[in-house]
């Protein structure tokens, strides 16, 4: 009876406990929920395993609560994708900066072996990187450059 009660404590810490998934936002970080999977894949076609960092603004555009710059992002978070390339992302849809022409995105870095591909995870306009949220979710593909 106690093994059960404690399994399911912890069922919510183990959904995330995969290297392929993360949680940037807390379930009680502002902003419209959000999932974001995908697959990473080499320049051949073929998935690849890589370490994904990802890092955005909150709901109101600031990377940090002081609305400064200076130091990591707030809301931020590496995985590992896994063997056929995935990686799941929960987390908020992030806000444009605050009086700047810059429309709301992700940035993402690709690491494996000595490289870092740096990449945008974008919320409006064109091109394979683009978010487009249907019930909270979306799906960007990653490729990766020789």
């Amino acid at each position: 009876m106690i093994t059960r009660i404690l399994a399911l404590l912890f069922i919510p810490t183990l959904v995330y406990a995969s290297p392929s998934r993360m949680k940037i936002a807390s379930d009680s970080e502002p902003g419209q929920r959000l999932i974001i999977t995908g697959h990473v894949f080499g320049p051949d076609g073929k998935p690849r395993r890589v370490q994904l960092y990802a890092y955005h603004t909150d709901a109101r555009g600031l990377y940090r609560p002081d609305g400064s710059f200076k130091g990591d992002p707030r809301l931020r978070g590496t995985l590992l994708t896994a063997e056929d390339g995935s990686y799941e992302i929960d987390t908020i849809k992030p806000a444009a900066y605050p009086n700047r022409n810059i429309p709301a995105h992700i940035h993402v870095h690709l690491r494996w072996l000595d490289k870092d591909q740096e990449e945008e995870i974008r919320f409006e306009g064109s091109g394979p990187t683009i978010c487009r949220i249907v019930q909270g979710r979306c799906t960007v593909d990653f490729r990766l450059r020789p």
